[in-house]
Protein backbone atom coordinates (compact mmCIF):
# COMPACT_ATOMS: atom_id res chain seq x y z
CA UNK A 1 0.00 0.00 0.00
CA UNK A 2 2.77 2.59 0.78
CA UNK A 3 4.26 1.91 -2.64
CA UNK A 4 0.89 2.48 -4.31
CA UNK A 5 0.38 5.76 -2.46
CA UNK A 6 3.88 6.93 -3.43
CA UNK A 7 3.17 6.08 -7.07
CA UNK A 8 -0.07 8.09 -7.03
CA UNK A 9 1.69 11.06 -5.40
CA UNK A 10 4.44 11.09 -8.04
CA UNK A 11 1.90 10.92 -10.87
CA UNK A 12 -0.03 13.90 -9.45
CA UNK A 13 3.15 15.92 -9.07
CA UNK A 14 4.14 15.19 -12.66
CA UNK A 15 0.74 16.33 -13.98
CA UNK A 16 0.86 19.55 -11.96
CA UNK A 17 4.36 20.32 -13.26
CA UNK A 18 3.25 19.73 -16.85
CA UNK A 19 0.25 22.04 -16.47
CA UNK A 20 2.50 24.76 -15.04
CA UNK A 21 4.85 24.47 -17.99
CA UNK A 22 2.03 24.69 -20.51
CA UNK A 23 0.58 27.73 -18.77
CA UNK A 24 3.91 29.56 -18.72
CA UNK A 25 4.47 28.93 -22.42
CA UNK A 26 0.95 29.95 -23.54
CA UNK A 27 0.68 32.93 -25.90
CA UNK A 28 0.29 36.35 -24.33
CA UNK A 29 -3.13 38.00 -24.44
CA UNK A 30 -1.61 41.35 -25.40
CA UNK A 31 -3.18 42.81 -28.54
CA UNK A 32 -1.46 42.04 -31.82
CA UNK A 33 -1.46 44.35 -34.84
CA UNK A 34 -4.60 43.58 -36.81
CA UNK A 35 -4.78 42.65 -40.47
CA UNK A 36 -6.98 44.40 -43.02
CA UNK A 37 -9.88 42.15 -42.06
CA UNK A 38 -9.22 41.89 -38.33
CA UNK A 39 -12.03 41.42 -35.85
CA UNK A 40 -12.74 44.66 -33.94
CA UNK A 41 -12.30 44.50 -30.19
CA UNK A 42 -14.33 47.47 -28.99
CA UNK A 43 -18.05 47.01 -28.33
CA UNK A 44 -18.45 50.77 -27.94
CA UNK A 45 -17.87 51.78 -31.55
CA UNK A 46 -17.70 48.41 -33.23
CA UNK A 47 -14.12 49.15 -34.18
CA UNK A 48 -10.54 49.34 -33.06
CA UNK A 49 -8.21 47.47 -30.73
CA UNK A 50 -8.41 49.73 -27.69
CA UNK A 51 -7.95 53.41 -26.99
CA UNK A 52 -5.25 55.29 -28.88
CA UNK A 53 -2.50 56.92 -26.86
CA UNK A 54 -1.89 60.65 -27.35
CA UNK A 55 1.63 59.84 -28.54
CA UNK A 56 0.12 58.01 -31.51
CA UNK A 57 -1.53 61.17 -32.86
CA UNK A 58 0.67 62.95 -35.44
CA UNK A 59 1.62 66.53 -34.62
CA UNK A 60 0.36 69.51 -36.58
CA UNK A 61 -3.15 68.28 -37.38
CA UNK A 62 -6.19 70.51 -37.14
CA UNK A 63 -9.10 69.50 -34.92
CA UNK A 64 -10.99 67.59 -37.61
CA UNK A 65 -7.88 65.70 -38.72
CA UNK A 66 -7.02 64.77 -35.13
CA UNK A 67 -10.47 63.26 -34.59
CA UNK A 68 -10.42 61.59 -38.01
CA UNK A 69 -7.05 59.97 -37.43
CA UNK A 70 -8.05 58.83 -33.96
CA UNK A 71 -11.21 57.21 -35.30
CA UNK A 72 -9.48 55.69 -38.32
CA UNK A 73 -6.90 54.11 -36.00
CA UNK A 74 -9.66 52.84 -33.71
CA UNK A 75 -11.59 51.40 -36.62
CA UNK A 76 -8.68 50.03 -38.66
CA UNK A 77 -5.58 49.30 -36.55
CA UNK A 78 -3.53 48.57 -39.68
CA UNK A 79 -3.49 52.36 -40.24
CA UNK A 80 -0.44 53.37 -38.23
CA UNK A 81 0.53 56.92 -39.15
CA UNK A 82 -0.23 60.06 -41.12
CA UNK A 83 2.44 61.89 -43.11
CA UNK A 84 2.45 65.08 -45.16
CA UNK A 85 4.13 66.01 -48.44
CA UNK A 86 3.52 68.44 -51.31
CA UNK A 87 0.59 66.33 -52.52
CA UNK A 88 -1.24 66.38 -49.19
CA UNK A 89 -1.78 64.27 -46.06
CA UNK A 90 -1.43 60.50 -46.33
CA UNK A 91 -2.64 57.62 -44.18
CA UNK A 92 0.15 55.07 -43.78
CA UNK A 93 -0.63 51.37 -43.39
CA UNK A 94 1.47 48.90 -41.43
CA UNK A 95 2.63 47.28 -44.69
CA UNK A 96 3.87 50.58 -46.12
CA UNK A 97 0.91 51.36 -48.40
CA UNK A 98 -0.44 54.90 -48.40
CA UNK A 99 -3.91 56.36 -49.00
CA UNK A 100 -4.40 60.07 -49.57
CA UNK A 101 -6.37 61.51 -46.65
CA UNK A 102 -6.61 65.08 -47.94
CA UNK A 103 -5.12 66.80 -50.98
CA UNK A 104 -2.98 69.87 -50.31
CA UNK A 105 -4.37 73.26 -51.46
CA UNK A 106 -3.27 73.88 -55.03
CA UNK A 107 -1.88 70.39 -55.53
CA UNK A 108 -2.62 68.68 -58.82
CA UNK A 109 -5.01 65.71 -58.63
CA UNK A 110 -3.39 62.31 -58.50
CA UNK A 111 -3.22 60.34 -61.72
CA UNK A 112 -6.42 58.34 -62.04
CA UNK A 113 -8.19 60.38 -59.36
CA UNK A 114 -11.89 60.74 -60.13
CA UNK A 115 -13.40 62.66 -57.25
CA UNK A 116 -17.02 63.67 -57.65
CA UNK A 117 -20.01 64.49 -55.48
CA UNK A 118 -20.02 60.98 -53.99
CA UNK A 119 -16.44 59.76 -54.61
CA UNK A 120 -14.33 61.84 -52.26
CA UNK A 121 -11.19 61.95 -50.14
CA UNK A 122 -11.04 60.21 -46.78
CA UNK A 123 -11.40 63.55 -45.01
CA UNK A 124 -14.48 64.52 -47.03
CA UNK A 125 -16.03 61.08 -46.44
CA UNK A 126 -15.95 61.76 -42.68
CA UNK A 127 -16.79 65.47 -42.76
CA UNK A 128 -20.56 65.37 -42.37
CA UNK A 129 -21.70 64.71 -38.78
CA UNK A 130 -23.70 61.51 -38.45
CA UNK A 131 -26.65 61.78 -36.01
CA UNK A 132 -26.68 58.87 -33.57
CA UNK A 133 -29.90 57.38 -32.26
CA UNK A 134 -32.29 58.61 -31.02
CA UNK A 135 -31.53 61.66 -33.19
CA UNK A 136 -33.50 61.81 -36.45
CA UNK A 137 -32.88 65.31 -37.87
CA UNK A 138 -34.36 66.47 -41.16
CA UNK A 139 -32.50 65.42 -44.30
CA UNK A 140 -32.71 68.30 -46.80
CA UNK A 141 -30.83 68.20 -50.08
CA UNK A 142 -27.13 67.59 -49.38
CA UNK A 143 -27.57 65.85 -46.02
CA UNK A 144 -26.42 62.25 -46.44
CA UNK A 145 -23.84 61.52 -43.71
CA UNK A 146 -21.67 58.56 -44.67
CA UNK A 147 -22.99 58.19 -48.23
CA UNK A 148 -19.88 59.92 -49.59
CA UNK A 149 -17.08 57.38 -49.66
CA UNK A 150 -13.34 57.17 -50.28
CA UNK A 151 -12.95 54.28 -52.68
CA UNK A 152 -9.17 54.43 -52.30
CA UNK A 153 -9.62 53.65 -48.60
CA UNK A 154 -12.22 50.92 -49.23
CA UNK A 155 -9.96 49.19 -51.74
CA UNK A 156 -6.96 49.42 -49.42
CA UNK A 157 -8.97 47.91 -46.56
CA UNK A 158 -10.96 45.20 -48.34
CA UNK A 159 -9.54 44.64 -51.85
CA UNK A 160 -10.06 45.97 -55.36
CA UNK A 161 -11.32 42.85 -57.16
CA UNK A 162 -14.10 40.32 -56.52
CA UNK A 163 -11.47 37.66 -55.81
CA UNK A 164 -9.56 39.83 -53.36
CA UNK A 165 -12.68 40.79 -51.42
CA UNK A 166 -14.38 37.40 -51.67
CA UNK A 167 -11.34 35.53 -50.39
CA UNK A 168 -11.74 37.07 -46.92
CA UNK A 169 -15.49 36.83 -46.41
CA UNK A 170 -16.94 35.04 -43.40
CA UNK A 171 -20.46 34.07 -42.41
CA UNK A 172 -22.64 36.39 -40.35
CA UNK A 173 -25.99 35.71 -38.66
CA UNK A 174 -29.22 37.63 -38.15
CA UNK A 175 -32.12 35.86 -36.42
CA UNK A 176 -31.12 32.51 -37.90
CA UNK A 177 -30.44 33.92 -41.38
CA UNK A 178 -26.95 33.76 -42.86
CA UNK A 179 -24.96 35.93 -45.25
CA UNK A 180 -21.31 36.65 -46.05
CA UNK A 181 -19.52 39.87 -45.10
CA UNK A 182 -15.97 41.03 -44.50
CA UNK A 183 -14.68 39.70 -41.16
CA UNK A 184 -14.98 42.94 -39.19
CA UNK A 185 -18.49 43.64 -40.50
CA UNK A 186 -19.57 40.03 -39.92
CA UNK A 187 -18.41 40.01 -36.31
CA UNK A 188 -20.11 43.37 -35.76
CA UNK A 189 -23.36 41.98 -37.18
CA UNK A 190 -23.12 38.91 -34.93
CA UNK A 191 -22.85 41.18 -31.88
CA UNK A 192 -25.84 43.22 -33.06
CA UNK A 193 -27.72 39.96 -33.59
CA UNK A 194 -27.05 38.97 -29.98
CA UNK A 195 -28.64 42.26 -28.94
CA UNK A 196 -31.60 42.08 -31.30
CA UNK A 197 -32.56 38.41 -30.91
CA UNK A 198 -34.07 38.72 -27.40
CA UNK A 199 -35.75 42.02 -28.36
CA UNK A 200 -37.37 40.34 -31.36
CA UNK A 201 -38.78 37.69 -29.03
CA UNK A 202 -40.30 40.37 -26.82
CA UNK A 203 -41.52 42.45 -29.78
CA UNK A 204 -42.31 40.21 -32.78
CA UNK A 205 -42.97 43.28 -34.93
CA UNK A 206 -39.21 43.74 -35.19
CA UNK A 207 -38.92 40.45 -37.08
CA UNK A 208 -40.80 41.86 -40.06
CA UNK A 209 -38.02 44.43 -40.54
CA UNK A 210 -35.18 41.94 -40.02
CA UNK A 211 -35.60 39.78 -43.13
CA UNK A 212 -32.19 39.42 -44.77
CA UNK A 213 -32.06 40.36 -48.45
CA UNK A 214 -28.38 40.50 -49.34
CA UNK A 215 -24.82 41.01 -48.19
CA UNK A 216 -21.71 40.76 -50.37
CA UNK A 217 -22.26 41.25 -54.11
CA UNK A 218 -19.80 42.71 -56.61
CA UNK A 219 -22.06 45.26 -58.26
CA UNK A 220 -22.61 48.92 -59.04
CA UNK A 221 -25.08 51.35 -57.50
CA UNK A 222 -28.31 51.74 -59.44
CA UNK A 223 -27.94 54.20 -62.31
CA UNK A 224 -24.28 54.92 -61.55
CA UNK A 225 -20.84 53.60 -62.38
CA UNK A 226 -19.41 53.54 -58.87
CA UNK A 227 -19.26 50.34 -56.89
CA UNK A 228 -21.74 49.62 -54.16
CA UNK A 229 -20.44 49.14 -50.60
CA UNK A 230 -21.88 45.62 -50.96
CA UNK A 231 -18.94 44.96 -53.30
CA UNK A 232 -16.58 45.34 -50.34
CA UNK A 233 -18.58 43.07 -48.04
CA UNK A 234 -19.49 45.85 -45.62
CA UNK A 235 -23.22 46.36 -46.31
CA UNK A 236 -26.47 44.42 -46.07
CA UNK A 237 -30.13 45.05 -46.84
CA UNK A 238 -33.10 43.97 -44.72
CA UNK A 239 -36.81 43.84 -45.55
CA UNK A 240 -36.78 45.88 -48.80
CA UNK A 241 -40.49 45.21 -49.27
CA UNK A 242 -41.15 47.49 -46.27
CA UNK A 243 -38.01 49.59 -45.92
CA UNK A 244 -37.92 51.20 -49.34
CA UNK A 245 -35.44 53.16 -51.44
CA UNK A 246 -35.64 56.74 -52.70
CA UNK A 247 -35.77 55.76 -56.36
CA UNK A 248 -38.81 53.56 -55.68
CA UNK A 249 -40.92 56.08 -53.79
CA UNK A 250 -42.37 59.52 -54.46
CA UNK A 251 -42.46 60.38 -50.76
CA UNK A 252 -40.05 63.17 -49.85
CA UNK A 253 -39.12 62.59 -47.04
CA UNK A 254 -40.36 59.10 -46.24
CA UNK A 255 -42.36 58.57 -43.01
CA UNK A 256 -40.18 55.58 -42.04
CA UNK A 257 -37.20 57.91 -41.74
CA UNK A 258 -38.81 58.93 -38.44
CA UNK A 259 -40.88 55.87 -37.47
CA UNK A 260 -38.41 53.05 -38.25
CA UNK A 261 -37.76 51.21 -34.94
CA UNK A 262 -34.97 52.82 -33.00
CA UNK A 263 -34.13 49.46 -31.42
CA UNK A 264 -32.90 48.15 -34.78
CA UNK A 265 -30.96 51.27 -35.78
CA UNK A 266 -29.34 51.64 -32.35
CA UNK A 267 -28.29 47.97 -32.23
CA UNK A 268 -26.41 48.32 -35.51
CA UNK A 269 -25.02 51.80 -34.84
CA UNK A 270 -23.58 50.56 -31.55
CA UNK A 271 -21.54 48.06 -33.56
CA UNK A 272 -20.26 50.48 -36.20
CA UNK A 273 -22.99 50.47 -38.89
CA UNK A 274 -24.60 53.59 -40.33
CA UNK A 275 -28.22 53.57 -41.53
CA UNK A 276 -29.32 54.78 -44.98
CA UNK A 277 -32.52 56.17 -43.49
CA UNK A 278 -30.52 59.19 -42.32
CA UNK A 279 -29.71 60.21 -45.89
CA UNK A 280 -31.51 62.65 -48.17
CA UNK A 281 -31.35 59.90 -50.82
CA UNK A 282 -32.85 57.53 -48.28
CA UNK A 283 -32.18 53.79 -48.39
CA UNK A 284 -34.24 52.47 -45.50
CA UNK A 285 -33.18 48.84 -45.94
CA UNK A 286 -29.46 49.63 -46.02
CA UNK A 287 -26.90 49.29 -43.20
CA UNK A 288 -23.21 49.87 -43.87
CA UNK A 289 -20.16 49.14 -41.73
CA UNK A 290 -18.46 52.53 -41.29
CA UNK A 291 -17.03 52.42 -37.77
CA UNK A 292 -14.91 55.53 -38.31
CA UNK A 293 -18.06 57.58 -38.98
CA UNK A 294 -19.77 56.23 -35.85
CA UNK A 295 -16.64 56.85 -33.78
CA UNK A 296 -16.45 60.47 -34.92
CA UNK A 297 -20.11 61.01 -34.07
CA UNK A 298 -19.47 59.64 -30.59
CA UNK A 299 -16.43 61.87 -30.11
CA UNK A 300 -18.31 65.04 -31.01
CA UNK A 301 -21.17 64.10 -28.70
CA UNK A 302 -18.81 63.49 -25.79
CA UNK A 303 -19.45 59.73 -25.73
CA UNK A 304 -16.00 58.65 -26.91
CA UNK A 305 -12.84 59.67 -25.02
CA UNK A 306 -10.07 61.34 -26.98
CA UNK A 307 -6.42 61.42 -25.81
CA UNK A 308 -6.25 65.18 -26.43
CA UNK A 309 -7.94 68.04 -24.66
CA UNK A 310 -7.86 71.17 -26.82
CA UNK A 311 -10.59 70.53 -29.36
CA UNK A 312 -13.26 72.95 -30.51
CA UNK A 313 -16.61 72.53 -28.80
CA UNK A 314 -18.49 71.87 -32.03
CA UNK A 315 -17.64 69.83 -35.12
CA UNK A 316 -16.63 71.64 -38.27
CA UNK A 317 -19.19 71.11 -41.02
CA UNK A 318 -17.08 70.76 -44.17
CA UNK A 319 -18.72 71.31 -47.51
CA UNK A 320 -19.11 68.35 -49.81
CA UNK A 321 -17.56 68.85 -53.25
CA UNK A 322 -19.58 70.34 -56.10
CA UNK A 323 -23.10 70.12 -54.68
CA UNK A 324 -25.71 72.85 -54.35
CA UNK A 325 -27.54 72.28 -51.13
CA UNK A 326 -29.47 73.74 -48.26
CA UNK A 327 -27.74 74.26 -44.92
CA UNK A 328 -27.07 70.93 -43.26
CA UNK A 329 -28.13 70.14 -39.74
CA UNK A 330 -25.75 71.16 -36.99
CA UNK A 331 -24.57 68.60 -34.46
CA UNK A 332 -23.90 70.02 -30.99
CA UNK A 333 -21.30 68.32 -28.92
CA UNK A 334 -23.27 67.29 -25.85
CA UNK A 335 -24.13 64.00 -24.17
CA UNK A 336 -27.26 62.30 -25.40
CA UNK A 337 -29.43 59.78 -23.65
CA UNK A 338 -28.54 56.27 -24.71
CA UNK A 339 -31.38 54.68 -26.68
CA UNK A 340 -33.43 51.87 -25.29
CA UNK A 341 -33.45 54.25 -30.68
CA UNK A 342 -37.02 65.61 -48.79
CA UNK A 343 -35.59 63.94 -51.32
CA UNK A 344 -34.48 64.85 -54.84
CA UNK A 345 -37.68 65.60 -56.77
CA UNK A 346 -38.48 63.14 -59.55
CA UNK A 347 -37.41 65.69 -62.13
CA UNK A 348 -33.91 65.79 -60.57
CA UNK A 349 -33.40 62.05 -60.29
CA UNK A 350 -30.60 60.70 -62.48
CA UNK A 351 -31.79 58.42 -65.28
CA UNK A 352 -31.48 54.71 -64.70
CA UNK A 353 -28.92 53.17 -67.02
CA UNK A 354 -30.32 50.49 -69.32
CA UNK A 355 -27.40 48.33 -68.22
CA UNK A 356 -28.89 48.17 -64.73
CA UNK A 357 -31.63 45.76 -63.74
CA UNK A 358 -35.11 47.27 -63.67
CA UNK A 359 -35.65 46.49 -59.97
CA UNK A 360 -32.41 47.40 -58.17
CA UNK A 361 -31.61 46.20 -54.66
CA UNK A 362 -31.69 49.54 -52.89
CA UNK A 363 -28.66 51.79 -53.20
CA UNK A 364 -26.81 48.80 -54.54
CA UNK A 365 -28.38 47.50 -57.72
CA UNK A 366 -26.73 44.56 -59.41
CA UNK A 367 -25.20 45.23 -62.79
CA UNK A 368 -26.97 43.34 -65.53
CA UNK A 369 -24.78 40.86 -67.38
Amino acid sequence: MPILLLFIFLCCAHVAQAETAVSSSAPSSAPIAASANATPASRTTGAGNGLIDAADLPAGLDDAAQVDFYCLRRAYPQITNMTTDAQGQWLVFNDGRRVLYNVAPGAAPLAGSQESEWVVSVRASMAEPYPLEPQRPDTPLGVSPGRRRSYDLLQALYGSTPKAVGGHLVQARLLGQHLHLSPAAAHAMNRANANLAPQAVQDPRLKTLLKMDGGFAWRRIAGENRLSPHAFGIAFDISPGIATYWRWSKLRPHPLQQSYPSAIVAAFENEGFIWGGKWHEYDLMHFEYRPEVICKARVWQGLEPLPIQELSQEPVQEAAPDIARKPAHKTVRKPVQKPDKAETPPSEQPPVSPAVEAKPAGDDAAVAP
